[in-house]
């Protein structure tokens, strides 16, 4: 019997996304903030480098963690069906299609807002030399206002469908053995 991958690959993706997204955020609060807090702060141009590098990372290991779960879901679905006895969507199920359908959405606005980032960049003097520019300390990755009222609520999203991953592993069994039989044991 083949073991689950899926749980062991939502740790990276969860974690690059969430601090890309977080620099994105302090980058865009920093003038707001007091002095002597901003003034602890990196400056902007490694803020939003490091930023676009963890997105990158993020996406690229949400991959895998995308594949597994579509590929864990399809098992599931084969061995115990989409609904109960009683013709009601099984709860595990619900969960699971919530769990997908959140995820899809973090993945779809993050290489969206990736591909803005490096076109953005791409752009720009300091972008072709991979500094801020000289003129205005921008920095070449620096996420623009629209970005980060996007990845504020895909933050919180990003966190939700991982909450919904912790209860369909740990309440109904999911991840445990292939196909959730680990729920069947606790049942």
């Amino acid at each position: 019997m083949v073991k689950p991958v899926h749980p062991a690959t939502v740790h990276f993706p969860i974690a690059f996304l969430s601090l890309s997204f977080a620099l994105d955020i302090i980058h865009e609060l920093s003038p707001r903030l007091p002095k002597n807090l901003a003034s602890k702060l990196p400056i902007s141009t490694d803020l939003t480098r490091l930023s676009y590098f963890l997105l990158s990372a993020g996406l690229i290991t949400l991959l895998p963690a995308l594949v597994t779960g579509v590929r864990e879901a399809v098992v599931l679905i084969s061995k115990q069906g989409i609904k109960e006895a009683d013709g009601t969507v099984r709860p595990k199920v619900k969960a699971l299609i919530a769990h997908a359908v959140f995820n899809d959405i973090v993945a779809a606005v993050s290489a969206y807002v990736w591909y803005q980032k490096r076109s953005n960049a791409a752009n720009t003097v300091a972008g072709k030399l991979g500094v801020g520019s000289l003129a205005t300390g921008a920095a070449a990755y620096a996420p623009e206002r629209w970005m980060v009222v996007a990845e504020a609520p895909i933050l919180a999203l990003l966190f939700m469908a991982a909450n919904i991953g912790g209860v369909l592993a740990y309440n109904f069994g999911i991840g445990f053995s292939a196909g959730g039989a680990g729920a069947k044991k606790k049942q």
